[in-house]
């Protein structure tokens, strides 16, 4: 079992790790998201999500996306951004499923809130599956409320139909 340790740190996206993202976006969301939203639309999310031209994008328009590494070994990743309304915008939070580090989500979570409290900022909030319990849990567990429900259409006949929670630092 990895443990959390001086050799497990945050590394900034850039072109030379991008890579690295689609490949555990796949197996997370293939464990996460199949039974809440099936293949066809897992399918038609990826790519729009996590291509390495959107990624590249976001990078320029001041999300920090973030690679959670143990030496070579990739834990997770992070996209949040301070938005103009002083909130931090927490758009990913995942970790390999397939890893039993305890305390990891935390670890993760911590970070951004920490980033959140050194820009001044004065909540940090999220968009959560309405369907998926797992992360529900652990974000109330985390002291974050929900303040909203809402349906966003993302083309193709599908929809993004979830909870927006909030946590107030």
């Amino acid at each position: 079992m990895t443990q959390l340790s001086d050799a497990t740190q945050f590394v900034p996206v850039d072109k030379h790790n991008i890579h690295l993202i689609l490949p555990l976006a796949e197996k997370i969301w293939e464990d996460t998201y199949l039974e809440i939203i099936g293949q066809e639309q897992i399918d038609y999310m990826l790519p729009m999500m996590y291509s390495n031209e959107r990624i590249l994008d976001e990078l320029t328009k001041g999300y920090q996306w973030e690679l959670l590494m143990h030496g070579e070994e990739l834990l997770g990743y992070t996209n949040y951004k301070l938005m103009e309304d002083n909130r931090v915008f927490l758009s990913k939070l995942y970790s390999d499923v397939y890893r039993k580090i305890k305390g990891l989500g935390v670890y993760m979570f911590e970070y951004v809130l920490e980033y959140a409290r050194q820009n001044g900022a004065t909540a940090v909030y999220l968009t959560v599956n309405k369907n998926n319990q797992r992360a529900i849990d652990f974000y109330k567990r985390n002291g974050m409320k929900c303040i909203e429900s809402k349906t966003f259409d993302i083309g193709q006949g599908y929809v993004m139909d979830d909870y927006i929670y909030q946590i107030e630092l």
